[in-house]
């Protein structure tokens, strides 16, 4: 089972759910967000751990080539998320 190591150091599960959630709200299709996710999961299955930073550059990098727009919304969407969290602290 993969763990993602969280920004603040957490440890969570992964969960295919939450790459197809994240990549059709940033404008990605059903079958886009599956394809995506197939092939984030299959690059992470020999991990036992990962950082949710390089994660999210592999979702990025898979999404890059199936839709850009909907690539360029995930990164917006996750740098803005970013900048509120460091704003807070």
């Amino acid at each position: 089972m993969v763990k993602i190591r969280k920004r603040d150091g957490r440890i969570e599960e992964f969960l295919e759910s939450k790459i197809v959630a994240g990549v059709k709200k940033a404008g990605a299709t059903a079958k886009e967000a599956t394809q995506v996710t197939k092939d984030v999961a299959t690059k992470v299955a020999h991990r036992t751990e990962i950082a949710a930073e390089e994660l999210s550059h592999t979702v990025v990098n898979s999404l890059r080539k199936v839709n850009q727009k909907a690539s360029n919304e995930f990164v917006k969407f996750r740098d803005s998320k970013l900048k509120t969290k460091k704003d807070k602290t």
